[in-house]
């Protein structure tokens, strides 16, 4: 067998190795087969019905994160007004993640998991930004106005 010969059936068996991508394959497909399979493809790629099972079911997820952006709040004016230093920023979402009965792991999985749709990440943070309101009025109800008589016996 000569040099020539010999490297040609290397390089064939090479090029008829399996390739890790059956897109090869695909393109050897009719176009009339081709083109609703890769619909199909794209469709099926694109939706997830289920989140793996750490991540946050997501309205417990807008709690934990309502809570968060408690905290940042409360950090925020603990530097600007109190001037105190943001040290113990960790033991707030230490204390979050233990009320919550989460890991910062968990927590940070299940942001990154709605992160990945950044439609999906806004809608939470309306729902966010509606249980921040209602806490809010709720809070407003609950303590009496200072300049109605009834506040002052």
């Amino acid at each position: 067998m000569s040099v020539p010969r010999l490297l040609h059936g290397r390089l064939l068996r090479a090029a008829l190795r399996p390739l890790p991508l059956p897109l090869p394959l695909l393109l050897l497909l009719p176009l009339p087969l081709l083109l609703p399979l890769l619909l199909l493809l794209s469709l099926t790629a694109c939706t997830s019905s289920e989140a793996p099972a750490d991540i946050l079911p997501r309205d417990r997820f807008v709690q934990v994160l309502a809570e968060a952006q408690l905290i940042e709040a409360r950090v925020n004016r603990e530097g600007a007004v109190e001037h105190r230093s943001n040290e113990r920023v960790d033991g707030y979402y230490a204390a979050l993640f233990t009320r919550q009965g989460i890991t910062q792991e968990q927590f940070r999985r299940s942001f990154d998991h709605y992160a990945q749709d950044p439609a999906v990440l806004k809608d939470i943070y309306g729902d966010v930004i509606a249980e921040l309101s209602k806490r809010k009025d709720e809070a407003m109800n609950a303590r009496p106005d200072s300049l109605s008589p009834a506040a002052h016996p």
